[in-house]
């Protein structure tokens, strides 16, 4: 896109990114300006579409005060699931596992304030259409109360020449089961059910590297030095490097709105093991590309990893059949797909302005 086409709100923008980077700023400050800034950023973009009398489409998070400004409905991304749906797991497992209480507390629909949380569930009822990258995101705003046919789902692609496998990929038999796990280290992403499923298996041929940011505490780990490898910071070329030498991904998340990480997995020649709270259901079938299961089941993961273990040839073969599942998903195919809802989403809301001026 042109600059000249881009209007920016470098202020609170820098500012946000320079709380962001300076250490010592509590979480709660670096929130508060982080809710101004996209409260700007939407009154922004809400006024730039009323005084041009064009159509709007915000993201979550600044589709409130978009709305508002715009003064009609619009189109809204729901980037993330439901507020409400959001704030019910997170609960649960803040109940179930309060030893990771660090790192849920800091998710934002158990963090903000009650104010800007009733903004964030406000968000899909201001819109006349909406946008998602899931299924499971398009099931909780059905849940609800959002009418189904007001929802169009989109999932996100991958750069097939960026994260692609190494021609030297292979079954390797008679050595340890190598999995793989990517995404922030905390409860959200399903970690402590990954350490679970590990104690079920009681095995010694597995192991798992972890790459990621580390958000819970790492005693979590202490039991487990000699299976598991954590990596909390690794720069893309050895994470592609990462996908490229591991036998399974697994990402057992209890709430994605995606998971972006899955498709760069398959991209990259390698089954995934997630959950059906993620985008796991959208991007492969289960059995063929890898597999799907419920969250907060070590029991089922680790009947998968096992199943892995003893099926070397077939578990390389899923991960063919994930990078050729991977192939149709790419971001041309993901703006294409966008495009199409935009462009009837744009008609759909001509018409109905064509009938009220009629009526006047």
């Amino acid at each position: 896109m042109p600059f000249s086409l881009v209007s920016l709100c470098g202020g609170v923008g820098s500012l946000t990114l320079l709380l962001e980077k300076l250490p010592g700023v509590s979480i709660a400050l670096r929130r508060n300006m982080m809710r101004h800034a996209d409260a700007v950023l939407g009154r922004h973009a809400g006024r730039l579409a009323r005084r041009a009398n064009a159509n709007l489409l915000t993201y979550s998070y600044y589709a409130y005060d978009a709305f508002r400004e715009y003064g009609e409905p619009g189109m809204l991304f729901q980037l993330h699931p439901h507020p409400d749906t959001m704030k019910r797991i997170l609960t649960e497992e803040l109940e179930t596992h309060p030893d990771c209480a660090s790192s849920l507390q800091q998710e934002w629909e158990l963090s903000l304030p009650e104010k800007d949380f009733k903004h964030l569930v406000l968000e899909p009822t201001m819109a006349s259409h909406i946008l998602v990258a899931s299924s499971f995101t398009k099931a909780s705003l059905v849940e609800h109360g959002i009418s189904p046919a007001r929802i169009s789902v989109v999932p996100y692609g991958v750069d097939l020449e960026r994260f692609k496998p190494t021609e030297s990929r292979s079954a390797t038999k008679g050595t340890k089961l190598n999995l793989l796990f990517v995404g922030r280290i905390n409860q959200r992403k399903g970690v402590k059910y990954l350490l679970q499923a590990l104690e079920l298996l009681n095995r010694d041929d597995v192991h798992v590297t972890i790459c990621g940011r580390v958000v819970d505490d790492l005693k979590l780990f202490e039991n487990f030095s000699s299976q598991v490898t954590i990596r909390p910071s690794v720069i893309t070329e050895e994470l592609i490097e990462a996908y490229q030498t591991a036998d399974l991904f697994v990402f057992p998340s209890v709430a994605e709105g995606f998971g972006q990480v899955l498709l760069e997995a398959m991209a990259c020649g390698l089954p995934i093991l997630s959950t059906t709270r993620t985008a796991a259901p959208d991007l492969i079938e289960d059995g063929v590309q890898g597999f799907v299961v419920e969250p907060r089941r070590p029991d089922l993961l680790a009947q998968h990893i096992e199943w892995a273990i003893g099926h070397r040839e077939e578990l390389a073969s899923m991960g063919r059949k994930a990078r050729l599942r991977a192939e149709h998903f790419t971001w041309s195919q993901f703006r294409a797909r966008v495009a199409d809802v935009v462009s009837e989403f744009v008609a759909s809301e001509g018409n109905k302005r064509q009938r009220r001026n009629a009526h006047v």
